[in-house]
C-alpha cells in the first residue's frame, strides 16, 4: 500500500513548543440586559468563555453614550464610560451588545463615538452584534452598523438579526429578551465571532502526496486551532472516481485514471467556524 500523509498547517497564536506558556485570549465583552441570559445561565456563559480570559460586564439598560436609562434607582455606565475608566485594559478584543436603549435619532453619533473612543483604548478588533427586530427603527439602527463596518476595518458586525430570524423560541413576548434558548444561540454566535478574530482557521495552499493508478491511496489533513474534532468535505471540484474524502480529513481510495486534480477543501470546526484552502492532487501511472 502506498501510504502518504499531509498535513494542513493552521495559523498558531504562540510560538513554538517549548517557550512560554500560552496565555489564553482576552476578550472585553460589554452588554446590555439582553446578555443577562447568558450571564446568568451556566451553559451559555460556558460556551462564552470557555477558553478566553473573558471580562464580560452587563448592564441593566445600558446605552452607548450620554447617560444610560434608569433601572431599579440606578443608573450603569455607558460604553463610553467603560472605556473611559478601563482604557487599555479592555484588550485587544471587543464585542458589544448595546444599542437597544439608545435614542434612533442619534444612534448614528454615538456609534461613531464608541468606535473612536476603542480604538483610542487600544482596541484592535470591535465584535458588534446587530439588534433583533422587524420595525423600522431596528431596520435603520442596523443599517447604521453595516454602514460603519464599511468606514471602519476594525469593525465586524455580528448578525443576529438575520441569524435569529424566525427562531421566536428563542425570544420572550418582547422579541428581545431571550428565553435559554435563546441565550444558547447567542453564545454560540458570539463565541464563533470571537474565535474567528482570536484563534481563527487559517489552512494554507497545499499538495496533497502524488497517487498511482490502481494503487491503495491514503492522504490525512489534519488540523490545528479552532475547536475540534474538524468535519472535511470538498467545496469546489471533485476527487476522480476511485478516491473519496471522509469527514474526518482522510482521502482513500484506488484512482482508476492519471490526471491533475484541482479541489478546494474545508475544516469546519465544533462550534461551526470554518475555511477553506485549494488542494491538488496529481494521478500518475505505474513506472
Amino acid at each position: 500500500m502506498l501510504a502518504a500523509s499531509l498535513t494542513v498547517v493552521l495559523a498558531a497564536l504562540a510560538g513554538s513548543a517549548g517557550a512560554t506558556v500560552e496565555m489564553p485570549p482576552q476578550v472585553t465583552v460589554v452588554g446590555d440586559s439582553v446578555l443577562t441570559a447568558v450571564q446568568w445561565n451556566a451553559e451559555p456563559l460556558a460556551v462564552l468563555q470557555q477558553g478566553l480570559d473573558l471580562q464580560l460586564d452587563v448592564g441593566i439598560c445600558r446605552t452607548l453614550t450620554g447617560v444610560s436609562c434608569p433601572f431599579d434607582g440606578g443608573r450603569v455606565p455607558t460604553l463610553l464610560d467603560m472605556v473611559d475608566s478601563l482604557g487599555s485594559q479592555l484588550g485587544p478584543v471587543v464585542l458589544i451588545e448595546v444599542g437597544y436603549n439608545d435614542d434612533h435619532d442619534t444612534f448614528a453619533a454615538s456609534v461613531e463615538q464608541s468606535i473612536s473612543a476603542l480604538l483610542r483604548a487600544g482596541v484592535q478588533e470591535i465584535l458588534w452584534s446587530n439588534l433583533h427586530g422587524f420595525t423600522q427603527q431596528w431596520l435603520d439602527m442596523n443599517a447604521v452598523l453595516a454602514a460603519a463596518a464599511r468606514r471602519h476595518p476594525q469593525l465586524t458586525v455580528i448578525d443576529w438579526n438575520d441569524y435569529a430570524s424566525n427562531h421566536w423560541s428563542w425570544f420572550q413576548g418582547d422579541a428581545i429578551h431571550l428565553t435559554h434558548e435563546g441565550a444558547m444561540a447567542m453564545a454560540g454566535l458570539f463565541r464563533r465571532a470571537i474565535d474567528g478574530i482570536v484563534d481563527p482557521v487559517v489552512i494554507e495552499a497545499a499538495t496533497l502526496p502524488v497517487a498511482h493508478v490502481g494503487r491503495e491511496y491514503a492522504a490525512r489533513f489534519t488540523a490545528r486551532g479552532g475547536v475540534g474534532p474538524y468535519r472535511w468535505r470538498i467545496t469546489q471540484g471533485s476527487l476522480p472516481k476511485g478516491l473519496s474524502l471522509r469527514p474526518a480529513g482522510t482521502i482513500d481510495g484506488v484512482p482508476r485514471r492519471t490526471g491533475r486534480i484541482n479541489v478546494v477543501v474545508s475544516a469546519t470546526d465544533s462550534t461551526g467556524l470554518a475555511t477553506a484552502c485549494p488542494a491538488t492532487l496529481k494521478i500518475a501511472s505505474v513506472d
